[in-house]
């Protein structure tokens, strides 16, 4: 419509008709806010990262809850603080801590002395060397009281160039010429985690943003490299609070639709009952969020954040971690020397750092488009890959992999669809799940069969590149 209302104006200023009368300035004065509308706003967001949190609850009059059309968080004092670790654990110790028991822990400097930090903090550094990237923006638009977004491909350089002013979010695989820049955490160098790496995301916005209160079925660690952001925490027992929805049936995924930034407490009293953590995540520190585990995030300043999504596991596996990370672990439960304590940061320091690109993803991006990192799947990988679907639990449901398979091929890849090679797996026609048992002792003849078709469809889009 304001493109429309551009091309009149523009073609009746070009008329030799045009006089500038009474009506003809009322007209350009039309014309020119129109154009205001269609513009991008002059000021740059505010980048402060003062904010307030966990917010101050404050007695509402009589008759009105507490918090009613305030941010989630208003409405009740949290329950506390979430658990933190000064020093990264060892990968077993991590497990048993926090991955077995789906305990969030906050890791305070976890990302320390890493190139990121420095390559990272001038937009300008990162107009250069990725700017030809294309990337996947999230684009907030306002209609009166409704907020929605739609995702939008655009190159790295043209959301550096507007995301201080626009109401941008970039939500990205990390892509494949940017992984060597970012540091892998110290508890996925070894065990049954590095074979269980699903996905890192990259995060990046300006000003004051918030999420949707979401769950994820894949556990996460969160790093915040630039910026601030806090973290509410709700454990998975309450999302019939929250009107939760999954992503899609058996996805172990979802979000609530429910506005965070103003909750109807008349509507949804119960929120007002719901326990809550929270966590303040400043630069170098990360957080695990386990998965299923809801969590709202709220994020201040230039925002630069990655993720790394790993799959549950029934049991976890140390055997190729070095002795090293056991003995940090004694030593972190004993009295430090403090002269003692300053030579092993020192010694830490000038250890190698592994980075996202020493160690294997289930997808990658490359060219613009996100896709699995197997382009030449065997029977042996496409049954690590069922597993790695089926998670921690006993059957892989059809839903799940019908998923998969169209992330995996696209929606316009249909013959066939996902339901009829999920068919060609199963042992009878009429089934809609996979036992784990199965998957594990399924013939390397029938995964070798589903295996072509995937490699079928990624040598015609490798073809078309």
């Amino acid at each position: 419509m304001l493109k429309l209302l551009r091309k009149f104006c523009t073609k009746s200023y070009e008329s030799k008709r045009f006089k500038m009368t009474r009506s003809s300035i009322l007209f350009v004065l039309v014309c020119q806010t129109f154009s205001l509308v269609e513009s991008k706003t002059s000021f740059v967001k505010d980048q402060s990262l003062n904010a307030v949190f966990p917010p101050v609850n404050i007695k509402s009059v009589p008759g009105i809850p507490d918090g009613h059309l305030r941010p989630l968080g208003w409405q009740k004092k949290p329950d506390g603080k979430v658990r933190e670790e000064k020093d990264m654990p060892s990968a077993h110790t991590f497990y048993l801590r926090y991955v077995k028991t789906s305990r969030t822990v906050v890791l305070r400097t976890a990302i320390q002395n890493a190139k990121v930090l420095n390559e990272w903090e001038e937009d300008a550094n990162l107009t250069y060397n990725y700017g030809e990237l294309n990337m996947t923006i999230d684009v907030k638009k306002q209609v009166k009281f409704t907020i929605s977004s739609d995702k939008r491909k655009m190159q790295f350089k043209k959301f550096l160039l507007d995301y201080m002013y626009e109401n941008w979010y970039l939500t990205n695989t990390v892509p494949h010429e940017m992984m060597a820049d970012f540091p892998l955490p110290s508890i996925f160098s070894c065990g049954t985690f590095k074979d269980r790496l699903v996905e890192a995301e990259l995060w990046m916005s300006s000003g004051g943003t918030n999420s949707l209160l979401h769950s994820h079925d894949d556990h996460n660690v969160h790093c915040v490299l630039f910026g601030r952001k806090d973290f509410i925490l709700i454990e998975s027992k309450h999302k019939d609070v929250f009107d939760f929805r999954e992503t899609y049936p058996n996805s172990g995924a979802g979000y609530s639709p429910l506005d965070m930034e103003m909750i109807n407490v008349f509507k949804y009293q119960k929120i007002s009952k719901t326990p809550w953590t929270w966590a303040t995540l400043m630069q170098g520190d990360c957080i695990f969020v386990p998965a299923g585990y809801l969590h709202h995030v709220r994020s201040y300043g230039r925002s630069v954040s990655f993720t790394v999504h790993f799959a549950p596991s029934v049991e976890f596996d140390s055997s190729d971690c070095s002795n090293a990370q056991v003995e940090d672990d004694k030593k972190k439960r004993k009295k430090k020397d403090p002269k003692k304590e300053k030579q092993e940061k020192e010694e830490k320091t000038i250890k190698p750092v592994l980075s996202l690109a020493d160690v294997k993803f289930v997808w990658t991006y490359t060219n613009g488009s996100r896709h699995l990192s197997d382009t030449e799947m065997d029977p042996m990988s496409l049954r690590r890959n069922l597993l790695l679907l089926l998670k921690a639990d006993d059957n892989l449901y059809i839903q799940k992999f019908e998923h998969f398979f169209t992330e995996a091929l696209g929606e316009d890849h249909t013959d066939p669809s996902g339901k009829e090679v999920f068919r060609m797996l199963t042992p009878s026609k009429d089934r809609d799940y996979l036992s784990r048992n199965e998957i594990e002792k399924m013939s390397m003849s029938r995964l070798l069969q589903v295996a072509k078709i995937f490699n079928k469809i990624h040598t015609h889009d490798h073809d078309e590149l």
